[in-house]
């Protein structure tokens, strides 16, 4: 027995110097009771890696206004728009009925609060515009109250207010966007009045007023996003000895019904087809696949051969599998190109559908959800990559070939994924600026 150990470890370490890399791999007795045991790390399998088209999504209820216009020269011309509704406070508030007794109007504006994501240049300024609805925001579906990036609701032809401002995200500076003075003068009549049932509750009043879009023209080089604590604020005098200044706002109404519009014009990009391919393989795009979900892509993984790896020599069992995924140098870390700071591998069906996330077994003994843990190499670039244990996964796949024909689909997670335009271009094994490899150690008993 004590032979066998010693040839066990010329053979380990020889195994270690002919891949060139270190292997760091604990197995047990049972290995050493049936022979000479090698371990054995290959890189050969291959990874099959597309660009699939996201038909749409759900956008409402995110906690996120998206505002603006960006072209990204692979993803295409992305333009948002954000629609919402505002309610009243309770007419029947003493404070607010008696304010309102001898009132003068002021003012009425829309308040915005950048939430620090943003995609484009915060240099330039962006003119944002306030549009009436002229329609009720209402879902396909009322049982499931959710609306989609495809949705739309119509608006009055003339802008209730327009202005330019230079958005500094990380300064937590409200944006206040002054509206039509008429607009404002007819809500204050309507709590002058006792008698006018549009301000009596919520449900009255979104009868009056649908709610609003807020957009930017064609010209934005740039879309940042706002927290839905949006404010449509009424500014007025109350008389008195002393003119005193105050306020009453109208806050968000059911955050159900707010939801981003993102449309996408691919026509001048490698994925000018993808809407009607529906699928681009890797191999037709340079050997290069893209995931940002909110513009409509996202990535595929398969492993189309992986079930050979039972025809290797002597060949027992799965020690550890690894996939790593190198984002292609020189799109990322400049400008806007923001990599995803989390990533997950889920697994999708036939249509593309998103499945069930990977995990992997934490050192307690638990699933936890993979993120890939992202590395920067801000030196070199050579190391940034994203890595995932794919132990588990690929022995499932060997034991059935039918588990997840589909492959896996690298996206962010909710609601970043619908609200957030970072970006990933990815290549496959043949992409020198980018490897996607899958590394497997196994065991091999001689």
């Amino acid at each position: 027995m004590h032979f066998k150990r010693v040839v066990f470890v010329f053979l380990f370490f020889s195994t270690a110097l002919f891949a060139c890399t270190k292997v760091d791999i604990q197995f047990g007795d049972q290995y050493l009771d049936n022979g000479y045991t090698q371990v054995i790390k290959v890189d050969s399998f291959a990874v099959d890696l597309s660009t699939v088209y996201v038909d749409s999504f759900v956008t409402s209820a995110k906690g996120v206004s998206m505002i603006g216009a960006y072209n990204d020269p692979v993803f295409g011309q992305i333009t948002t728009k954000s629609y919402f509704e505002v309610i009243p406070p309770t007419y029947s508030d003493p404070y607010v009925a008696d304010s309102f007794k001898a009132a003068i109007f002021d003012s009425i504006a829309l308040v915005l609060k950048p939430d620090k994501s943003y995609i484009g240049d915060t240099t330039k300024p962006i003119q944002i515009n306030v549009h009436q609805l002229s329609e009720p925001i209402v879902p396909y579906d009322n049982s499931l109250l959710i609306l989609h990036n495809t949705r739309s609701f119509d608006v009055m032809l003339k802008p209730l207010g327009s202005k330019t401002v230079t958005v500094r995200p990380n300064a937590n500076e409200l944006i206040t966007i002054r509206l039509d003075d008429n607009f404002g003068k007819d809500l204050l009549k309507k709590y002058q009045d006792p008698n006018d049932a549009d301000v009596k509750n919520s449900d009255a009043f979104l009868q009056y007023l649908y709610g609003f879009r807020l957009s930017t023209t064609g010209a934005s080089q740039l879309i940042f996003g706002c927290s839905d604590s949006v404010i449509l604020r009424l500014y007025y005098k109350r008389q008195g000895l002393y003119a005193l200044d105050r306020t009453v706002d109208l806050v968000l109404g059911n955050k159900t019904h707010q939801f981003n519009q993102v449309t996408v014009d691919r026509s001048a990009t490698v994925l000018n087809n993808l809407a009607a391919s529906k699928e681009i393989n890797s191999t037709v795009t340079n050997n290069t696949a893209y995931t940002m979900y909110a513009a409509g892509a996202m990535a595929k993984i398969r492993f189309p051969t992986i079930r050979d790896v039972l025809k290797l020599p002597n060949y027992t069992k799965i020690l550890k599998a690894s996939l790593i995924v190198r984002p292609i140098r020189g799109t990322y870390g400049t400008g806007s190109y923001t990599l995803p700071p989390q990533l997950r591998l889920s697994t999708t069906t036939q249509l593309n559908q998103i499945g069930n996330d990977l995990t992997s077994i934490n050192s307690e003994g638990s699933a936890e959800l993979q993120t890939g843990d992202l590395t920067v190499d801000n030196l070199y670039g050579e190391n940034t990559n994203y890595v995932y244990d794919l132990t588990q996964y690929i022995r499932a796949m060997l034991l059935d070939a039918t588990v997840n024909a589909n492959g896996l689909l690298l996206i962010p997670y909710s609601p970043i994924m619908e609200t957030q335009f970072n970006r990933l271009v990815m290549g496959n094994r043949n992409n020198s600026e980018g490897k996607m490899e899958l590394l497997i150690i196994y065991a091999s008993v001689q």
